[in-house]
């Protein structure tokens, strides 16, 4: 038979009988993770002695996974399998260390680079410097427990960057060699891998990245690495590729040795990639004709009506096929009973308000907007009860699902809050804390649950010898969960108490927080800026006028022209940091945030979105207000996207439309008619309110 008329299983069995490494692509519903099992029983039936490891991105796929996968194979998550890897390999890792830690030269990037534009270059230029002042600020600190200069002003910086970049490269060069030095004086037993989210200079350990970064680097550097793992495997099987590190997949492909018959073998789907981290297509791996590609176009999950809908916002060609399921019975469903719909029911935005003041005018139509959806989606939603809501972006949910105030203290400070919230929080082990709770939560019954909770606590250096210890955990584990309580202070009293152990990357948030907040307790130029804020003058215009026309000690209408992006940006930071770290955030806000992250729900965003089917969908298909990072309307003007902005928006949309079973209502409140004709054209029914 054709190999290229094989069904995708056997077709993968083929290649791997073969020696040949692939990437089986197949969209949500497809049963990827089905194939992955099929795939490992025929490679066993064929050869049972092969030795096959089956990698995921976190513990519970990989029990899902050990789960429905028979056969004596390795179920792993990628950082067990790594870790595996390195572990014995203490001096390699004592000699690649300080890749975690040493920073990189500061160059410019020149005229070219901004295609002339000498007010942007200058702009971003010092963006840049301050940046890398930033981060050679908290190695210094960490490193060598001393504080550094200030970072040169845009005004100062313009005059002579060159010269300030050459003292920041010496002051880059002098923490390097300590970094150097310091490590190679150390004895490599002394280096750990902490199983946390960060790594560590001063105990010398290395988190869930720094864990990713040493096997790389590793891998890369010692070729007798590569043939141990090739010796150990016949196959390694990678899950949701799309989200594994690129540099994993890289190394995987091209640092076992050439003579190696490792079949490496990916499954998933790059239109389903969520993490900014991961890989998310292997494209320019199969163009080097190091992947052969495996199309799977079945859908099992959906219907008809919805598979024909979703298929519009593929990026990538590929059009999925109604699949028939086996039934438990033995017989296949019929096509009949996979019927569904999919509609539009839309109306119009209201009137916007033009007062000629830009940023009142924007508060009142984004308020305006606001209300007059949530008023559209909740008269939907009677229309259509037991629909789940499914939200494309994090801010329209937040109130709803309990961190509306953790979400608007980011949402003040930055453009995109989302990833910041993540990093931030579990840069301040907020994440560390809820992991342990959820494990905690898991008892009793759930062995798994519990090893893991026991490890993790001993690798913090936590004693548990006695049944009073476990009575105390146990206490202090279920406090979490029964009162709550300002939410660093939580924090503070797991630190305290042994369940946490402060990171260096913690604790130089906190030295850096206490830095920037006594130094603008004594600005006097930051205080008369924050005074006219206050008293209403909210942009650059309206301080210049006020300035121009009343007497001020310190802030002079030409010091506004040069120096008032970097004095807003001040008072943004003031008010997130006391906000952040204030006793009226209640831990209840950031617990909220972890649970909605990590579970399926009424509500629903792209890091949400994938995973088991739900019978009907209610979609709201919004942006106004909340994000630049997507652009909907796009998805229903341009059949090719141009931009990594109108591709995000695809495939966030096909994501979001995918989870849906039978029956998909989507709802968008309309800016003009005319944008109403153009998407309601996507659509086999609209209706408009």
């Amino acid at each position: 038979m054709d190999s290229q008329k094989l069904n995708p299983v056997d077709r993968i069995a083929e290649l791997v009988s073969c020696g040949e490494n692939f990437v089986l692509q197949g969209g949500a519903g497809s049963g990827k993770t089905e194939s992955l099992k099929r795939v490992v029983q025929k490679v066993l039936e064929a050869n049972p002695s092969h030795r096959i490891a089956c990698i995921t991105h976190t513990n519970k796929a990989a029990d899902e996974i050990a789960d429905r996968v028979s056969g004596d194979i390795l179920v792993s998550t990628i950082h067990s399998f790594l870790g595996e890897v390195i572990w014995p390999f203490k001096k390699n890792i004592q000699q690649v260390f300080p890749k975690l830690f040493i920073l990189p030269e500061f160059v410019s990037l020149g005229d070219d680079h901004y295609n002339g534009d000498e007010k942007l270059r200058k702009k971003e230029e010092h963006d840049r410097f301050k940046k890398a002042h930033s981060q050679l600020e908290n190695r210094r600190r960490t490193v060598l427990g001393e504080d550094t200069s200030k970072v040169t002003g845009k005004r100062e910086y313009d005059k002579e960057p060159d010269t300030y970049n050459l003292q920041l490269n010496e002051l880059i060069g002098e923490v390097n060699k300590e970094i150097r030095d310091k490590l190679a004086s150390r004895q490599p037993n002394e280096f750990f891998y902490n199983d946390t989210a960060f790594d560590n200079f001063n105990d010398l350990s290395y988190g869930h990245d720094g864990l990713i970064t040493l096997a790389c680097h590793m891998l890369e550097g010692f070729p007798m690495l590569g043939r141990i793992v090739s010796d150990r495997h016949d196959c390694i099987f990678i899950d949701e590729y799309q989200d594994t590190s690129a540099d994993v997949v890289r190394v995987l492909l091209r640092c076992l040795p050439e003579d190696a018959k490792t079949v490496i073998g990916l499954f998933g789907d790059s239109e389903q990639a969520i993490y900014s981290d991961g890989i998310g297509s292997a494209q320019s791996h199969i163009d080097a004709k190091e992947l052969i590609l495996v199309v799977k176009e079945d859908k099992y999950r959906c219907s008809p009506q919805v598979i024909d809908f979703s298929n519009k916002f593929r990026t990538d060609g590929l059009k999925q096929d109604v699949a028939l399921k086996s039934l438990d019975n033995g017989t296949l469903e019929t096509l009949d009973s996979r019927q569904g719909s999919v509609k539009l029911i839309y109306d119009l935005a209201p009137a916007e308000v033009d007062t000629g003041d830009k940023v009142e005018d924007r508060k009142t139509n984004v308020a305006l907007f606001r209300s007059a959806l949530d008023a559209l989606v909740e008269k939907i939603a009677s229309d259509y009860p037991g629909y789940v809501q499914l939200k494309l972006t994090n801010k329209s949910i937040a109130n709803d699902v309990g961190f509306g105030k953790l979400y608007k203290i980011f949402d003040d400070r930055y453009s995109e809050p989302r990833d910041r919230m993540r990093k931030t929080l579990d840069r301040l082990q907020f994440g560390e804390l809820f992991d342990l709770v959820a494990l905690y939560r898991s008892l009793p019954g759930d062995r798994r649950s519990y090893n893991r909770l026991i490890a993790r606590l001993r690798k913090r250096g936590y004693s548990i010898t006695s049944v009073a210890d476990k009575a105390k955990l146990d206490k202090m584990l279920h406090s979490f969960g029964s009162k709550d309580r300002a939410a660093y202070e939580a924090i503070e009293y797991s630190a305290e108490c042994g369940l946490i152990r402060v990171s260096d990357s913690h604790k130089a948030f906190v030295d850096r927080r206490d830095e920037i907040l006594a130094k603008l307790s004594v600005d006097p130029v930051f205080a008369e800026f924050e005074e006219l804020h206050r008293n209403g003058h909210r942009t650059k215009l309206q301080m210049k006028k006020e300035v121009a026309a009343t007497s001020m000690k310190h802030i002079s209408v030409e010091m506004l022209e040069q120096e008032y992006d970097d004095r807003f940006n001040d008072l943004k930071q003031r008010n997130f940091l006391e906000s952040l770290f204030s006793t009226e955030l209640a831990l209840s806000e950031v617990r909220a945030f972890y649970e909605y992250e990590g579970n399926e729900g009424q509500f629903s965003t792209m890091h949400k979105t994938k995973g088991t089917g739900i019978e009907n969908v209610l979609l709201v298909i919004d942006e106004y207000g909340w994000t630049t990072e997507y652009d909907f309307t796009s998805c229903f003007t341009k059949e090719i996207p141009e931009s990594k902005r109108e591709v995000a928006s695809k495939k966030l949309i096909y994501v979001a439309c995918s989870r849906t079973k039978k029956n998909l209502v989507c709802v968008r409140l309309m800016k003009s008619q005319e944008e109403a004709d153009q998407i309601a054209s996507f659509f086999p029914e609209s209706i408009k309110l």
